[in-house]
């Protein structure tokens, strides 16, 4: 098998609720299969090439409080944000996670009008609306996608199930393109925007999502599926997932 590499983008300013788990999670799950990991750090001091982002298997991006992103945002936006692009339209593998998801798009418009503009990957944009609408907070099941469940290579590693769950808690609203697939429809919170009942996007090998928890501590199926897409792999050798799939099942029964 050959080297999954990780490629952790500003792990000091977006790291909100645990998300450094996710890439804990991706790496242990690989080495239990006797996979060889590496795991990158990205951070402004870091330059990136277009030969550079050739090697990375996957790459992640969490979410982070707006005095984090600030200090990211420059550097994202001028110096990365081009090979992002490049890296996810060749069909990268890549997860972002709330706050990067968002800037993963056109724009975000603050709750007092500010606008910070995304990188545009995903045709889609955010805006908060102020205190008169209330945060999206609380537990989150929704039903994966069709397009996610009869991909051949997510059939092939889901062990688990219909669903993922997790954790969300954001102030603003996500609306897709309409040419954008969610990750999923949700159950049971708010999702996107509390509107329509879409959770995260799927767009070519990439997904964004506002779920914490992290992602993928409650979700082995779709940590599998973004090891095996990484690597080039139309399945991965099974882990005894019995707990995991046990958590998953009652964060399933939670309450919102």
């Amino acid at each position: 098998m050959s080297k999954l590499i990780i490629a952790y983008f500003y792990p000091s300013y977006l790291n909100l609720y645990g998300d450094t788990g996710n890439v804990e999670i991706l790496r242990e799950r690989a080495r239990r299969r006797g996979i060889d990991v590496e795991v990158v750090y990205i951070d402004p001091t870091v330059s990136l090439s277009s030969e550079a982002v050739k090697y990375f298997s996957i790459v992640f991006m969490g979410g982070g409080p707006d005095s984090g992103q600030k200090l990211m945002y420059e550097d994202l936006y001028k110096n990365k944000g081009p090979y992002l692009r490049e890296y996810v339209e060749k069909g990268g593998i890549s997860l972002f996670i709330c706050g990067s998801y968002q800037l993963m798009g056109h724009y975000y418009k603050s709750a007092d009008g500010t606008i910070l503009n995304g990188l545009g990957i995903f045709d889609l944009y955010t805006e908060h609306f102020g205190n008169h609408k209330p945060r999206c907070i609380g537990n989150v099941t929704c039903e994966i996608s069709e397009e996610l469940r009869h991909d051949p290579v997510f059939n092939s590693v889901n062990k688990v199930g219909r669903t993922l769950v997790g954790f969300e808690n954001h102030g603003g609203r996500t609306y897709l393109g309409n040419s954008l697939l969610p990750l999923g429809k949700i159950i049971t919170g708010y999702g996107n925007n509390a509107e329509d009942a879409s959770e995260g996007v799927l767009y070519k090998n990439s997904i964004g999502s506002y779920l914490h928890g992290p992602l993928l501590a409650k979700n082995p199926h779709l940590a599998d599926y973004l090891i095996a897409k990484g690597l080039g792999m139309d399945s991965l050798p099974e882990l005894d997932d019995t707990l995991i799939i046990s958590a998953h099942t009652a964060a399933g029964n939670l309450k919102q």
